[in-house]
C-alpha cells in the first residue's frame, strides 16, 4: 500500500481531473502572474499525456468499450494524420495545425474511459461551476470599474467602451464559455435540496448571465437563448411554450426601450446593428460575412480535402500564411479540411449533444435531471457559438466540450458499477 501523500496525489486521476477542469485560470495565472519557462506553456499538453495515460490503463483493463462515435473518429482521425503527412511542403503548419485541432478532441477518451459515475460528475461539474464563477465574477468587475476594451472588440461608432472579457482571449470566447456556463447553474439550482444550496448556485448562475451580458456577444446571446428554450421543452413542453413567449416577450422590451436605457439601450444597440443595413455592408466587405466567403473559396480549390491544416481561418493559418480569422470554426474547418472534414466534425459534434440528450432522458426521474439538461443546454450552446466564432480554437473550450462529451456517453453507454464496487 501506498502511503506517500504526494505519490497517492500523483497516482490518482481524480486529481489530474480537476487540475484540467481549472484549465482557465491555471493557464492565466502561469502566462501572466507565475510565467515558469516552457511549463507555462506546455503544461495543459502534460496534464493531457497524464490523463491519457490513465485512460489508457483503463481501457487495457478492458472496463468498457467505445460506442458508436468511435468511427468517426477514427475516421476524423485518419483524415488529419492524411492531411498532414501529405503536405511536406508546408510541415511545420500542418504539424502544429494538427495539434491546434486534434490535441484537445484527446479528452473525449479522457472523459469516456475516467468518468466512474454520475456522482463523480456531479463533483466534477461542480468544481467547473465555481471555476466558471470566478472567470465571471472578473468579466463583471471589468464593467463595473470601466476597464477599457481593446479597440478590436469596439466596433466603429459603437456607443460602448467597455466589454466584459475577463481573464479569457476575448469578450466573444467569455461569452462562449458563459453561455456554457449559465445553463449548467440553472440546472445546479434546480436540482438543490437545500435553500442554502439553491442560494450558492444562485448566486453563480446570476454571475454568469451577468458577465454574459456584459460581453456584448451576440452570437452567445442567441445561442444561449435558443438552448434555453429547447432545454425547457425538453424538461415540460408546456414549459417550453412559457420560455418562447417569455423570450419574445423580453426581446419586444429589448426593442422598445429607450437607447439611453442603462444596459438595456446596449444590448438594443448591439442586436438592432446587427441587422442594419450598414453592418451588412461592412461585414460583407471585410467583416464576418466576407470571411465565410473567403473560406468557401479556399474550399473550392479542394473541395473533399481543403487547403490543408493550419492553412486558414484561425491562429496557425495567421502565423504561418497571414490568412485571417473565419470568424466560424466549421467555415474554418471546410477551408482547412473540405467537405469530408466539415462533415466529420459536425457528425461528431452532434454525437456528443445527443448524447447530453440520452442523458437527460435516461435521468428523467432522478436526482441528475437537471445535471444532465443543464450539460445537454451548455454543450449545445457551444456547438451553436462555433457557428460564428472560432471557439474550438481557445484550447479550454474545445477541453471542457469533449472531456464533458466523453463523460456523458459512458454515462449512457456503459453500465458503471465502480461506486458499488467500492462500497462492497
Amino acid at each position: 500500500m501506498n502511503t506517500n501523500p504526494l505519490k497517492r496525489l500523483a497516482f490518482d486521476s481524480t486529481n489530474w481531473l480537476y487540475v484540467l477542469l481549472c484549465f482557465p485560470i491555471i493557464d492565466y495565472v502561469l502566462r501572466n502572474i507565475l510565467p515558469i519557462p516552457v511549463v507555462s506553456s506546455f503544461w495543459d499538453e502534460g496534464v493531457l499525456i497524464v490523463l491519457l495515460a490513465f485512460s489508457f490503463l483503463a481501457s487495457y483493463k478492458g472496463h468498457r468499450k467505445l460506442p458508436a462515435i468511435k468511427h468517426p473518429l477514427i475516421a476524423f482521425f485518419m483524415l488529419g494524420l492524411g492531411l498532414m503527412f501529405t503536405d511536406m511542403a508546408e510541415f511545420d503548419a500542418s504539424v502544429e495545425g494538427f495539434r491546434a485541432i486534434y490535441q484537445y478532441v484527446l479528452a473525449f477518451f479522457i472523459g469516456f474511459f475516467l468518468i466512474e459515475s454520475t456522482e463523480q460528475l456531479n463533483k466534477y461539474i461542480k468544481v467547473l461551476a465555481a471555476v466558471g464563477f470566478v472567470v465571471a465574477f472578473i468579466g463583471v468587475m471589468q464593467v463595473v470599474l470601466g476597464v477599457q476594451t481593446s479597440g478590436a472588440w469596439i466596433e466603429e461608432g459603437e456607443a460602448t467602451t467597455t466589454r466584459a472579457f475577463s481573464i479569457v482571449t476575448s469578450p466573444n470566447v467569455l461569452g462562449s464559455f458563459m453561455a456554457f456556463m449559465s445553463p449548467i447553474g440553472i440546472g445546479l439550482v434546480l436540482a438543490a435540496r437545500t435553500r442554502q444550496q439553491k442560494i450558492i448556485w444562485g448566486i453563480v448562475t446570476l454571475t454568469t448571465l451577468a458577465a454574459l451580458v456584459f460581453t456584448g456577444s451576440r452570437g452567445a446571446w442567441f445561442a444561449l437563448l435558443f438552448v434555453l428554450i429547447v432545454g425547457a421543452s425538453a424538461w415540460n413542453k408546456k414549459i417550453g411554450r412559457y420560455a418562447l413567449i417569455a423570450a419574445l416577450i423580453g426581446a419586444l422590451v429589448v426593442l422598445v426601450v429607450p437607447k439611453e436605457t442603462p444596459l438595456l439601450g446596449k444590448v438594443q444597440n448591439r442586436i438592432t446593428s446587427l441587422f442594419s443595413e450598414e453592418y451588412f455592408e461592412k461585414s460583407s466587405a471585410n467583416g464576418r460575412l466576407a470571411r465565410w466567403e473567403n473560406s468557401y473559396h479556399n474550399m473550392r480549390y479542394e473541395p473533399l480535402f481543403g487547403a490543408g491544416l493550419g492553412h486558414y481561418g484561425g491562429a496557425v493559418g495567421s502565423r504561418h500564411f497571414g490568412t485571417i480569422y473565419a470568424d466560424s470554426y466549421f467555415f474554418k474547418t471546410i477551408a482547412e479540411t473540405g467537405l469530408l472534414g466539415v462533415t466529420f466534425l459536425l457528425v461528431l459534434m452532434t454525437m456528443v449533444v445527443r448524447y447530453a440528450y440520452k442523458a437527460v432522458l435516461k435521468w428523467r426521474e432522478g436526482p441528475h435531471f437537471f445535471l444532465g439538461l443543464g450539460l445537454f443546454c451548455g454543450l449545445f450552446a457551444v456547438g451553436l457559438h462555433n457557428m460564428v466564432e472560432n471557439i474550438f480554437e481557445v484550447p479550454f473550450m474545445s477541453t471542457y466540450f469533449w472531456l464533458i462529451g466523453g463523460m456523458l456517453a459512458a454515462l449512457v453507454t456503459v453500465n458503471l458499477r465502480f461506486e458499488d464496487m467500492r462500497r462492497r
